[in-house]
């Protein structure tokens, strides 16, 4: 598929386009207005040590896909990136292996680049981020989560715990984020439930083993968490293994219920689109959707339509569904499915794309 591109040159007006306060919290609590979907920030993780990492800008209403946005308003390449939070008038981008946060503006061009070292001037490898009431929160796996101010563009408070923190979601003055410790000893079966004030922590949440990169708040206030499990194989015994399994956690109780197997997530009103797909059980997969109200499964595609799925992403302000395919040793693509899972384009992006991140007026 050729690759169609559109230069931004209407991004650096964008920073008018976002209402904030004195917090740069897009949200303020007097209310929040109709919003508009501008387009989409593409997020391309690139291959492992090249330096190819890259943020695309997506216009829904062209249907194009701009070059790498980083590289042309900075001159150089971003490194590695793992993940992308769009908060305020800014964009943050978190860079693991490079172990640095870019504060940017939202055609791209770096504001200020904080590196992620401790004390002692080794690599924090920050991780994901979330936002809410003009903080930006970071997790790091060097067991940290970080505390910046929209404002000062500073750090202003870190709390350490055990474990990896991986992703986390931040809903009504307390982080969820997710520990795992799979990859050290086999262990990280917990939610950290944090003050986000204070940074200290409130509650250990118990759940299955190896909570990830998935954890979001769903339109029902419940946090909804995915564990990726033990990464299970034929040669296992069934009682050993533990499947990618998909979490709901009252916010308010901590109870926990266990609800399907699930890969990847995205919420809209009642509606949870959901991706199972196990690496070593690829026969099992299947997307499909989940209702809230009425705990109804029912099939959304045919999974096997799309090469290596990656992620699932609803868009705000419409009925659509992007989902993500990671062909192997090819540059990915993203595929458009209207609420009932009818195909209706596709477009390619760039080199491993994980995430899909919309800013909204």
């Amino acid at each position: 598929m050729k690759k169609v591109f559109y230069y931004l040159a209407f991004l650096p007006f964008m920073t008018g386009l976002v209402s904030c306060n004195n917090n740069d919290d897009p949200n303020p609590e007097d209310g929040t207005p109709e919003v508009t979907t501008l387009g989409a920030y593409i997020v391309n993780t690139g291959n492992w040590g090249q330096n190819d990492a890259t943020i695309q800008w997506y216009d829904l209403k062209k249907g194009t896909v701009s070059e790498d946005i980083y590289n042309q308003q900075n001159n150089k390449g971003i490194g590695d990136l793992q993940d992308l939070c769009v908060y305020g008038s800014k964009l943050y981008a978190i860079s693991t292996s490079s172990s640095k946060i870019e504060i940017l503006e939202k055609n791209g061009k770096i504001i200020k680049t904080i590196l992620m070292n401790d004390d002692a001037g080794q690599s924090k490898y920050p991780r994901y981020a979330t936002a809410g009431d003009g903080f930006v929160f970071i997790t790091a796996q060097d067991g940290t989560v970080s505390k910046l101010d929209t404002l000062s563009l500073e750090i202003i408070k870190e709390g350490k715990y055990e474990g990896k923190p991986e992703g986390l979601s931040y809903y009504k003055g307390k982080l969820f984020v997710n520990k795992s410790n799979y990859d050290m000893d086999g262990s990280g079966n917990k939610v950290y439930v944090i003050n986000a004030e204070t940074m200290e922590k409130i509650k250990d949440i118990e759940v299955v083993l190896n909570p990830y990169t998935q954890n979001i708040v769903g339109d029902d206030g419940k946090i909804y968490v995915v564990s990726a499990g033990n990464y299970p194989t034929a040669e296992q015994p069934e009682n050993e293994r533990v499947y990618s399994t998909l979490q709901r956690i009252n916010p308010e109780t901590y109870e926990v219920e266990k609800l399907f197997k699930a890969s990847y997530i995205t919420n809209r009103g009642d509606k949870m689109y959901i991706i199972y797909s196990e690496y070593n059980f690829q026969d099992r997969a299947k997307c499909f959707v989940y209702d809230i109200k009425t705990k109804k499964e029912s099939n959304f595609i045919d999974i096997k339509e799309v090469n290596n799925p990656g992620g699932i992403i609803a868009v705000p302000n419409s009925d659509d569904v992007y989902i993500i395919s990671n062909p192997y040793g090819q540059l990915s693509e993203v595929y458009v499915y209207d609420g009932n899972g009818k195909f209706k384009s596709k477009f390619e992006t760039g080199a491993y794309t994980t995430n899909v991140k919309f800013l909204i007026e």
